[in-house]
């Protein structure tokens, strides 16, 4: 690998020394600015804002556990070092691209990968979207796709959503990298190098409980996972992830 902007090894001491939850700033105007106009709605989709560490995106969860859930189970302590694996990384000609580290125990033996997550993306009942994304693996295969959220009953909105004031309500397709375009994985293989996927969303005919449903999401969150996979034991491989663009086209 090229040398990292921020290596994982250095991430654990910059982590410690200054963790918050980065919340989108500027969605709200952008969403009813330039939802029509085709712009990106992402914040930081493509990882060039070294300002602070991976601004836009959530990659730590240990707000999503208490400390008894932590000390309860391997599942729990990997989900609360999931910060460990994320990077911002140089690779080959390309700058500033995502970076998620597995080795088997993380990939497969436990199963729950390495993730992260955009921060929640404020949309209006209707419309269709459009998400591009470009990967490249030495390993994982990944899960890449969008979610709908809303607000938890009882919480008053605002302008700064936590994942934790929100209830997931709603899954579109994932964005698929090989010729199959179905399963639970996205089908990126180390052989391809980098690659373009996208995925459109919702589809054009939804029922009318689908589209209920859907014209109750409130906000977008892009959910990019490193999962399965092939690796030699016990080498660590990765999932290297940049451009990710969400328009809204209609």
């Amino acid at each position: 690998m090229t040398p990292h902007l921020f290596n994982f090894s250095d991430f654990r001491t910059l982590h410690a020394q200054r963790f918050t939850l980065h919340v989108l700033i500027a969605g709200f105007m952008l969403a009813s600015s330039a939802a029509w106009a085709g712009s990106n709605l992402v914040v930081n989709g493509h990882f060039a804002d070294t300002n602070e560490f991976l601004p836009g995106w959530k990659y730590d969860y240990r707000d999503k556990y208490s400390d008894e859930d932590i000390a309860g189970g391997e599942l729990y302590s990997l989900m609360a070092s999931n910060h460990y694996h994320v990077a911002v990384t140089n690779e080959g000609s390309r700058q500033h691209v995502l970076a998620l580290q597995g080795n088997k125990r993380l990939l497969w033996e436990i199963g729950q990968g390495v993730m992260v997550d955009s921060d929640p993306i404020p949309v209006t009942p209707g419309g269709r979207y459009k998400l591009t994304i470009s990967a490249k693996t030495t390993g994982p295969d990944c899960r890449i796709l969008v979610e709908g959220y809303r607000w938890l009953p009882g919480i008053k909105p605002h302008a700064h959503p936590k994942f934790k004031e929100m209830r997931k309500c709603y899954r579109f397709a994932q964005v698929y990298f090989g010729a199959e375009k179905a399963g639970t994985m996205g089908g990126i293989k180390p052989e391809q190098g980098w690659s373009k996927a996208s995925q459109t969303f919702p589809d054009e005919k939804m029922t009318k409980l689908a589209l209920e449903s859907f014209n109750k999401i409130q906000f977008l969150v892009i959910h990019i996972a490193a999962f399965n996979g092939t690796w030699k034991d016990p080498e660590w491989v990765y999932l290297y992830v940049d451009n990710v663009e969400l328009e809204r086209i209609k």
